[in-house]
């Protein structure tokens, strides 16, 4: 009885260490080093390279071709002492805000803003945000953030797979969470186009984990 009651506790602990943990980064496409290589257009000092001023639109669903920005309703707050902004969207039309650049380091990409309000803070993540369920079987995390300085928390590993680019986290509570978005979400009308504040971390690669990346117009 007690071998029997063992064995069940080591399946009961292994089934909710699987559900729990990340599930890992999916496979890379054949491109990928062509793409991290065409990433690498300029050099500044603390980085290995950086890229040109991208954008990044969702491959699925009604935001398909939108743009990752952030909302004018963006608030102001801090995680630890690191002043942040709470406001990462998905916006239907271009501005200089939803221009980005990869900026690469020893510990991973930076996803840097390369104009509007918030140039030059990067996208990082809060420990401290609540999941949710997002339907039966997915959790995500409202845990984007724009920070004004780089922290521990604002690494990701960049994979370019065959439905497009897939954002990793690095480090933190979250590791091994990738970027989502809420397909239902509601938008608002703001500086002429339509806006969803909307951007999320998920425990899974998703539909919406998958980003198409092209240079700014």
């Amino acid at each position: 009885m007690r071998r029997f009651t063992l064995i069940a506790l080591s399946a009961t602990t292994f089934a909710t260490l699987s559900v729990i943990a990340p599930a890992g980064s999916p496979p890379a496409a054949k491109g990928h080093d062509a793409f991290i290589e065409g990433l690498r257009e300029g050099n500044e000092p603390g980085a290995k390279s950086v890229s040109g001023i991208r954008t990044l639109s969702p491959v699925v669903s009604r935001f398909k071709g939108w743009f990752i920005d952030v909302t004018d309703r963006a608030k102001a707050s801090k995680v630890g002492d690191v002043e942040t902004a709470d406001g990462i969207s998905l916006a239907s039309k271009a501005l200089d805000s939803s221009g980005w650049q990869f900026v690469e380091t020893e510990n991973g990409y930076l996803v840097r803003a390369a104009g509007g309000k918030f140039r030059g803070w990067v996208i990082a993540r809060d420990d401290q945000a609540k999941t949710r369920p997002e339907g039966p079987n997915l959790t995500v995390t409202p845990a984007l953030r724009l920070a004004k300085r780089i922290t521990d928390n604002c690494h990701w590993k960049l994979i370019l797979t065959e439905r497009g680019l897939v954002l990793e986290a690095l480090s933190g509570k979250y590791k091994g969470w990738f970027w989502d978005f809420g397909g239902g979400d509601p938008s608002h009308q703001e500086s002429g186009r339509e806006v969803s504040i909307n951007v999320l971390l998920a425990e899974k690669v998703v539909a919406g984990s998958y980003f198409a990346v092209r240079p700014a117009k």
